[in-house]
Formats: C-alpha cells, structure tokens, sequence
C-alpha cells in the first residue's frame, strides 16, 4: 500500500387472537467491499473518501482509513502516532468516525509503518517490546471505538531486503498471533495487508513473493488477509494489475487461509510513462530539455492518476474515448498519446518538446473484473485502493453484481397468542420458507427479549418439519418480545422474524374456608398474585348482571398473598366471586377464576 501511497498523493394463524409477524424481505447487495480510504479525503473540507464509503455503505463488509503510522520511539522503540502529514488529525478521525458509523460500518484503521530499515523488525524480535507495541495498538482501538484494526508493514518487504526475511518471519508471526489473541479478547478485528506471496510469473509457495508475512502462519490469527494485487509494472511499462496474475495471488490465498478470510486489493487507478525506443531511449520529438531539468523530468517520469482524474486528464492532452484500447489478456484499458512541454533555453528562446506516453489503468470495468473474483473464489471482499479515488461509475457495476451474488431470502412468518397468564406456556410457531419453498429439518432458535433489554436471548431450538414449521410452548413469567431465528447457508441468508410482543397477566387465585355461609356473614377471601409482589393491588369482586362490583380491597404481602374480608349478602341464593390483580407496569391484570358461594338463612 505504501509504493502506492507514494505515487498517489496526487449486510395463516395458527390462532384468531394470534399476532402475525413476517420476515422482512432480504433484497439488500451481499457485501463484497473494502479497501482503504486515505487520510487527505477524510476531512470535513476533503470528504471525498467518507461519503464514497457512507453512499456504498451497504456494499462494505468494513473500511481501513490510513490514519496511523508506526514511528521510532516509546518503549518498544516503535509506536502508533496519527500520521504526522494528517493536519487537524484528531478532530478530522472524530469528523470521519462518526460519518461511518451512523452508516453502520466497521471501522479498521490502517497503521502504516513508518519506522525506517530495520526498526519494526528489531522490535519484533524483543518479545518485551512486541508486547508493547500490541498494547499500544490495543489501547488505540479501544479508546477510540474502533472495530479493528489493520497493519500495513511494508518496510519489511521493500527496505529491509530479502535476505532479513528468515529471522524477521517467526517474530512477526508471534505478534500477529499475540495481537489477534489481545483484540479477540476484546471483541475486536484484525485485519492484515501484505504485498504478493506469487511470483510475477504467478508461481505460489511458501518461499515465493513476499513470503516474509507467512500467510499461512498468521491466518488463524487474523480476521482478514488483504492481499495487495497490483503494482505490477512500477518502474516499467504495463499492465497494473493482470487479471491473470490476480487470479493467481487470490486462488493461493483461498487455498492457504481460506476464502472468507482473504480480501483481493484491487486498484483504483493508472500509470502514465514515456515509451522507449529499441535502444532505450525515451521516444522524444522536437526540442528537447537537457536530462535532470525539471521539465525533462515532467515528460519522462512515471505518473500516477486516480481512476476519478483519469477521464480528465485524457481529455486534456486530446485523447478521445474511441482511441481507448481494452486488453483482453490483462483485463484493463490503455491508450498512447502525446504530452508536450513548453520550455525556454539558455538564449531565452521558447521551445518545444513532446513525449509519446503510453497510460495503463484498471477502470471501472477492470475493477468490476477483478471484484468479481469474489464470488468465483468465495472471498471475503475485493479491497480497493483507494476509496475516494474511484471512478463514481463503477459502483452502479459493482452493486448490480453484489445484488446477483445476494443470497436468496429466508421467510419467517411467527404467530403467537398474544396474551398469557404468568408461569404458564405461550403458543409461538413458525413458518420458514426461502422462494416460497418450504426449508424442512432446519434447526431455529426461539429468542426473548424481555422489556428494557437490549439482548436478545436464546430460550429453545428445534427443527422445522417437512412443510417448514416449527412450534415452541415456553412458559413465560415477564413482559418482552419473541422472536424465532433461522440460520443462513450456502446461497441463502440468515433471518430472524420481526418481533412478537407477548402480554402477561398476572395469576391470581382466591379461596375461602367456607362455601357455604348464612346472610350477613362475614368471609375471608385470600388472594394469592403472582408473580409475587409487595403491595400489590388486589381486589374482591362480585357478579352482578352482565358486569362485576368491588366489595373488598387490600394490597399483599411480599408473598403476594392477601386477606380480604367480605360480608355476604342479606338475600339468599348463589354468588360469584372472583380476585383481580391490578395492572403494574412489568405485568397485566390477571383475573381469578369465579368462586362460588351459597348464601342461606
């Protein structure tokens, strides 16, 4: 990522008083994005990066803003700094943060490693220091709400030479395992960017390419291994990223670490030089500057451009759409043309001198190409370098494609009576169905949400018959919510059923000694309300007509019992009497069922 920084500073009732609750469709894109925003569009006054991830939020599995360098000093002699470049820094991530997060994504920083040759290897090998500079990365996630974290060391593949790589591998794969294990154990990610392990020739093994980060060694450490594929040809000319060749680095990854843990780096950009002819010198027409001026050097040296400055920057030296060459072989876009340069020489006179040039990029449907690798080799997401330097239009291909690899929707469709006595079984059941298709020996769960939880609990699981229902009696002694979840699988998405408020009344039950009594006598009622409640509302009450009279009142015990006396009437015959709890706020009123007394004379 750092070469590439260098040069481009430029997710029917079962019962009539049922409550019906369907699944909400699952029309949403599978999320196949993510790459890394750099810290120059991260800002209030340069926002281009937050709102390219905050308009596509629902293409991201997560974003890496580059906010973070790993310098020379601390403890550990390395330590985790805002990158000194970032102006404002502080105030900007905080800007930038909150943006992200109100479109819910996760957040992985990029701390790059700016210590210099040899120094973030020299910590490594010190398990002391090593420890420190995984707590202080560890602090840094945490303090700031962070999801994870990513790291970009690159030192040790482009300043430390090869010949360090044998002492270098097991240190750093012992602080991608400590690292891991330390934002694991905080509900945290980790998500690690290494350049090639294949050779340009494409030949994978564990001594090709860049194997000094050992990817088969950090992979059960790390949540995600982004593998940077491009950079290609640098210093010569061509293709950036061949399709290829991309193929080559992303099957190896999947084979190695598995798919879902493996995001593919895909380029958002070009690169311009000037051709050479068969002797090796630049293709230069008319009067020329010497060689090291500053205009010879603006006609000869290898360019960088954005796939959002490209179109511009071909219009501006004459280049129309039709000239655009496609190469099929390497699935991206070139074009020749020629770049002039106005100078003056030593008398003072104007003089002219022009460079055939010839541009490679990987626009958007070179993007798309290797985006599309994803779903040919169940990869976690295409990784794009950079967000906010795109091209706009590649994101209506990428969503089109995102929207095809979607998994096909889960329908839950829940019922459940929608009121029920404290400490007896409520009827939940369930249909699940995917395309109108009944989904059969599927094992669901049954969740609970009780009032002012924000934690969904599992409560039971069973499988789903043949026609794709299921039914769970849980007996149920508060207030709150049910839900029933059905996991996803291959091609087909993980749902769970809006939720089900269920009402609970409380129990109540009302005896007396006597069933039988003369007129005018007094009765002892005794009233027992559960759940147990102190000072409880209770009443006595009797049947006259259609409706019901309060002839006792009192409030229980912390045993939820109380006595409640009443006088029967002076009229001989049969009564019917019966307790109530009152309503409270954590359950309903529940009503007893009728006693009945004979009043004699």
């Amino acid at each position: 990522m750092r070469r590439a920084l260098v040069g481009l500073l430029l997710v029917s009732t079962f019962l009539a008083s049922s409550l019906i609750a369907p699944s909400a469709a699952n029309a949403a894109p599978a999320r196949i994005a993510s790459g890394w925003i750099p810290y120059w569009v991260t800002s209030p006054s340069k926002p281009q990066g937050i709102n390219s991830a905050v308009a596509n939020a629902d293409l991201f599995t997560d974003v890496s803003p580059f906010w973070y360098s790993a310098l020379v000093g601390g403890p550990a002699g390395v330590q985790v700094k805002i990158n000194p470049n970032f102006g404002n820094g502080a105030a900007n991530i905080a800007w930038a943060m909150g943006q992200l997060k109100a479109a819910g994504l996760l957040v992985l920083p990029a701390i790059a490693d700016g210590t210099g040759k040899g120094k973030m290897a020299a910590a490594l090998a010190d398990p002391a220091k090593r420890a420190v500079h995984v707590a202080d990365i560890v602090n840094l996630v945490m303090a700031n709400g962070f999801d994870g974290i990513d790291l970009d060391y690159e030192v040790f593949a482009f300043s430390d030479g090869s010949s360090s790589w044998g002492a270098t591998q097991p240190n750093w794969t012992a602080f991608i395992q400590e690292l891991g294990a330390a934002l694991h154990a905080q509900g945290k990610l980790l998500a690690v960017t290494i350049p090639p392990p294949c050779s340009l020739a494409g030949t994978c093994s564990e001594k090709t390419g860049y194997w000094v980060y050992n990817i088969a060694g950090i992979a059960p450490h790390a949540d995600r291994i982004r593998i940077m594929a491009y950079d290609y040809h640098y210093n010569g000319i061509g293709p950036i990223a061949p399709i290829g060749w991309v193929r080559s680095l992303a099957q190896y990854g999947a084979a190695v670490a598995g798919g879902p843990k493996i995001q593919i780096g895909v380029p958002t950009y070009g690169r311009a030089w000037t051709k050479k002819s068969a002797a090796g010198k630049y293709q230069l027409t008319g009067n020329c500057p010497s060689a090291g001026t500053s205009s010879y050097n603006s006609l000869t040296k290898m360019a960088s451009a954005t796939d959002a400055e490209i179109p511009g920057l071909l219009a501006s030296v004459g280049v129309a759409p039709e000239a655009i060459v496609w190469d099929a072989a390497s699935a991206e876009s070139w074009v020749e043309y020629d770049k002039s340069v106005q100078w003056t020489d030593g008398s003072g006179v104007a003089q002219t001198c022009t460079a055939r040039r010839i541009m490679w990029w990987v626009g958007p449907q070179a993007v798309l190409a290797r985006t599309q690798l994803v779903g040919e080799l169940g990869l976690s997401a295409a990784a794009y370098w950079t967000i906010g330097g795109e091209d706009p239009s590649q994101w209506a291909l990428i969503r089109t494609y995102a929207t095809q690899l979607a998994p096909a929707a889960t329908e839950v469709t829940v019922t459940a009576t929608p009121r029920v006595t404290f400490n007896t079984p409520v009827n939940i059941a369930a249909t699940i169905a995917s395309g109108g298709a009944p989904l059969a020996g599927l094992g669901v769960t049954l969740q609970f949400l009780k009032n002012g939880s924000t934690v969904w609990a599992n409560v039971a699981s069973a499988a789903t018959a043949a026609d794709g229902t299921v039914a769970f009696a849980p007996v149920v002694t508060e207030f709150g919510q049910w839900r029933i979840y059905a996991p996803g699988d291959t091609g087909r998405a993980e749902q769970a059923s809006d939720p089900v408020p269920v009402e609970v009344a409380a129990m109540v039950t009302v005896a007396t000694p006597k069933h039988k009594v003369k007129v005018k006598t007094k009765i002892i009622m005794r009233v027992v309300a559960q759940p147990a409640r102190a000072k409880q509302v209770v009443l006595v009450q009797i049947q006259r007509g259609d409706g019901w009279r309060t002839v006792g009142k009192d409030r229980t015990n912390a045993k939820g019992v109380a006595k409640i006396a009443v006088t029967s009437l002076k009229q001989p015959g049969e009564y019917v009497y019966r307790a109530v709890a009152q309503a409270r706020s954590d359950i309903s009123e529940g009503a007893s069922a009728p006693l009945t007394i004979t009043v004699r004379k």
